[in-house]
């Protein structure tokens, strides 16, 4: 059971990752919207008008690379976000390093006590503003995302909006599909079984 729990904003992208928490009335759900853009404006907007929130936490669904050790089906949270453009980790662009491509939220000593005897396992989340459809060689794997696990749209966006406004930031996720050529038809398979997994899990967490 989680204490203060009315200064927790949880956030998903979209209803169905968060509506089975919105049934809960002493619970603060927002739905910041899909990919980067929607994600930084909209929350923080809701935050300006919300000063009383000291958490976030995000609710999502996350594609596994092949050379982690996640798998379908697997609970993950994490407070290690990277921005990795596969077009960058295939030689395509250059990112300029100006630009900030990793964030370690600081962690809420709430979820810090409860997560160890939880279902969830700890990963690093790759986010891009798009669904991975091209299957990645070991090489590129190796060289480039190693220590990475799985890859969501939305983390790193609200990561930094936490980040910057110096709050507490965790995010959950459910193993959909891996990621690669079949990614998006695996996602869209699994992703109403996930999320409501996902929800009911946050919610024996927290209640």
């Amino acid at each position: 059971m989680i204490d203060d729990i009315e200064n927790i904003l949880f956030c998903g992208s979209f209803d169905g990752e968060t509506d089975r928490l919105a049934k809960f009335a002493n619970l603060k759900v927002y739905n910041s919207g899909v990919g980067f853009l929607d994600s930084v404006f909209n929350l923080q907007r809701y935050l300006s008008k919300n000063p009383s929130i000291k958490l976030i936490t995000f609710l999502g669904s996350a594609g596994a690379y092949i050379h982690s050790q996640k798998k379908i089906g697997d609970l993950v949270y994490s407070n290690k976000f990277v921005y990795k453009d596969i077009a960058e980790v295939k030689n395509m662009v250059k990112v300029p390093s100006v630009i900030n491509k990793h964030i370690l939220s600081s962690f809420d000593s709430r979820f810090e006590r409860i997560l160890p005897r939880s279902k969830f396992k700890e990963g690093i989340i790759n986010s891009t503003n798009y669904i991975t459809l091209i299957d990645l060689d070991q090489e590129e794997l190796f060289d480039s995302l190693f220590e990475v696990d799985l890859e969501n749209m939305e983390a790193f966006p609200i990561a930094y909006v936490a980040n910057r406004l110096s709050l507490p930031f965790i995010g959950f996720f459910y193993v959909t599909n891996f990621v690669g050529s079949k990614g998006s038809e695996d996602w869209n398979a699994n992703w109403r079984y996930g999320s409501n997994v996902l929800q009911e899990e946050m919610l024996k967490l927290i209640m």
